[in-house]
């Protein structure tokens, strides 16, 4: 029987990584794909795609619990990638 209130923090630390890494992941993405940072309204996408993957990897949890943790981490993706994309216009000019 599933669990139907299971919540991200009942997730295994290797399953949390993962979900995180492919929040992350489909954020940069569609970033990189647009050319700057993905509106709010393309958050459904995002969670969408990740939750296809969660089913494939067999990991059972609530769509709510994901966008919530997607909503959470947010801004420390937001910092991550600005950071990046700040060193490659730098690694790009000095080049």
């Amino acid at each position: 029987m599933l669990r139907t209130d299971k919540q991200f923090r009942h997730l295994k630390q290797r399953q949390k990584e993962a979900v995180s890494l492919w929040l992350y992941e489909e954020y940069r993405r569609l970033w990189l794909e647009k050319g700057h940072e993905p509106h709010k309204r393309n958050n459904w996408k995002i969670v969408a795609a990740v939750m296809e993957r969660i089913e494939v990897a067999g990991i059972w949890l609530p769509e709510q619990e994901v966008t919530k943790d997607f909503h959470r981490r947010k801004a420390h993706y937001r910092g991550r990638i600005e950071k990046e994309l700040q060193t490659t216009e730098q690694t790009d000019k000095q080049a």
